[in-house]
């Protein structure tokens, strides 16, 4: 049976967004971003992530974390929390999935035997609300290593999370929208892992083409996943061609992979401590990251807006403009040399 023009022109934009959440790829650079909204595509993007227990997309945090304001710690309690809901078992979750929900969480195998086997024990409360599992869940991350070069980088706040910042936080977050480089090493570590703890920052861990590392031979996990994810594939094939000699570009060509795919590749080995950088630490300090610091919002979530009634700019040498415009949270592409931030009133 042959659809009518409309219909098979439907299904096959269908099929093209699906292909584009499929590969994680950013809406801004595919196709879907003709005939989807960019907030209802991460939207969507983000249910298929869950149903399929999928790694948290870190390569989209400008969007999923600072936007959407979903954290890769929040993101994996959710799933573990499925899981148990569904009296899965603990090896229903993908093996990346489960290390970077360990790294996060601290739930792994062990532990989520002990917290199911916990809510059988409550037998009819248990088979009536599957709820009690979130109790022994954890409410914050727990503590993993940041490496000194990973950046600092801000999520949207409310105007209500703005009030409750202390002093030493408040310069901290002057000195992320100030500073040319954003790198870990630059800020006081308690308070920028007090900031993350209550989800008012994410880590940014930038790989460029030229970049070599260190401690991916060798490391394999086994098994795979049931779903398609680009990320994960190449994990695999990284751990059995890579070398301390070859940069990141040299392996995409030797493996005929996309350039961007690899090195989100490479960064997620790095959150694991499954790689290590090679870096000239001085160049910690001299990174510019400036272009990669997005424009911060300070918005009001109980009456739902998101514009702007005045803001600050303020450039690199120091300086500030005044300036009234309207700041949407759809603007979250490269800055320019300015950093942005909004009070919403």
């Amino acid at each position: 049976m042959v659809l009518p023009f409309p219909l098979l022109t439907v299904a096959s934009l269908c099929r093209t967004i699906e292909h584009c959440i499929k590969k994680r790829l950013q809406w801004n650079t595919c196709f879907a971003r003709k005939v989807i909204k960019e907030g209802e595509y991460y939207e969507e993007m983000m249910r298929y992530l869950r149903k399929n227990l999928a790694l948290f997309p870190y390569h989209l945090a400008e969007y999923v974390c600072r936007v959407m304001r979903v954290s890769p710690f929040r993101y994996y309690c959710d799933m573990i929390f499925e899981v148990m809901k569904n009296e899965q078992p603990y090896d229903s979750i993908p093996n990346f999935s489960a290390a970077d929900a360990l790294r996060l969480t601290g739930i792994g195998r062990n532990e989520f035997i002990d917290i199911m086997n916990k809510c059988r024990s409550k037998k009819i409360m248990w088979k009536l609300n599957k709820s009690i599992a979130k109790e022994s869940l954890p409410t914050q991350p727990v503590d993993f290593v940041i490496e000194p070069w990973w950046g600092v980088c801000l999520v949207n706040f409310t105007l209500e999370e703005f009030k409750k910042l202390s002093e030493e936080e408040m310069a901290t977050i002057d000195k992320v929208c100030k500073e040319e480089a954003n790198s870990f090493i630059l800020f006081d570590p308690e308070i920028v892992k007090g900031l993350y703890r209550r989800g008012l920052i994410y880590f940014d861990v930038p790989v460029y083409p030229d970049d070599r590392f260190k401690g991916l031979k060798g490391l394999f996990p086994t098994g795979s996943s049931h779903y398609e994810d680009p990320i994960e594939e190449l994990l695999y094939a990284v751990f059995v061609v890579s070398s301390e000699n070859s940069t990141v570009a040299e392996l995409a060509a030797t493996l005929q992979a996309d350039l961007s795919q690899l090195q989100s590749a490479a960064s997620f080995a790095c959150r694991l401590g499954w790689a290590v950088k090679s870096i000239d630490p001085a160049s910690v300090l001299h990174d510019s990251t400036a272009s990669g610091i997005p424009n911060i919002n300070l918005s009001d979530e109980e009456d739902g807006s998101r514009a702007s009634v005045s803001s600050l700019n303020m450039s690199n040498d120091g300086t500030t403009v005044q300036q009234g415009d309207i700041l949407g949270t759809e603007n979250y592409g490269p800055a320019s040399a300015y950093t942005r931030v909004a009070f919403v009133c």
